[in-house]
């Protein structure tokens, strides 16, 4: 049996806007195994729509700003371009999402599942992703700075390439298991528990590297 709820008595609270509300309703009453919910360019700020299992959902474009999704299954999702700032994926399980050019500014993503996730030229500035899974992920052009990586697992991730790299300026990495990612990336870091030592230049490519990112470039 699902930990997912797939019935409109699942969800905590409802959008402000009417429109995004029909929309979860007309999906809630599809009962077909192809249905999916169709959310492109709606505004659903004020939800909380924890726990629901919305794999599969169409949400480019939408507003999501503030938006709750704890636990909540967003597998293969679509939210390119969408507004997510201050949006709670905690535990969330985003595994294969597409959030290209996603703004996802104070979001939360701790302990979340972001397994093969597209975040080219995302912006997930000050982003908590703690504990996070983003093993498999794209990021080029990822803003990331100022974000709390720590003990995040960024296994066999790409890490942008030289002329588009990953933003890591003042992240939080802690950690963070490294082993077989490989790109390019503007430092930066922070590597200590305390967030005192600063890593960039050469001495941040030793740090990949003695986490078995041998193939990890700082361009910046």
């Amino acid at each position: 049996m699902s930990r997912y709820k797939r019935a409109s008595g699942g969800v905590i609270r409802w959008p402000d806007s009417p429109d995004a509300r029909k929309a979860l309703q007309e999906w809630f009453a599809d009962a077909s195994a192809t249905a999916y919910l169709s959310g492109d360019l709606l505004d659903f700020r004020g939800a909380d729509l924890s726990r629901l299992d919305l794999a599969g959902a169409y949400l480019a474009n939408s507003h999501l700003a503030g938006v709750r999704f704890e636990e909540a299954n967003l597998g293969e999702a679509n939210l390119t371009n969408a507004a997510l700032q201050g949006a709670d994926f905690s535990h969330a399980d985003l595994a294969k999402a597409e959030m290209i050019g996603c703004s996802a500014g104070k979001a939360l993503f701790r302990s979340a599942r972001l397994f093969a996730v597209q975040l080219d030229d995302a912006v997930l500035e000050r982003a908590d992703l703690r504990h996070a899974i983003l093993n498999s992920a794209m990021l080029y052009r990822t803003d990331l700075r100022d974000a709390n990586l720590e003990r995040a697992s960024l296994r066999w991730c790409t890490l942008g390439g030289t002329s588009m790299p990953t933003v890591l300026t003042g992240a939080r990495m802690f950690g963070c298991q490294c082993e077989g990612a490989k790109g390019a990336v503007v430092g930066p870091v922070l590597v200590d528990e305390e967030a005192t030592r600063y890593f960039g230049g050469a001495e941040l490519e030793g740090w990949f590297s003695a986490q078995g990112a041998e193939r990890v470039q700082v361009v910046g």
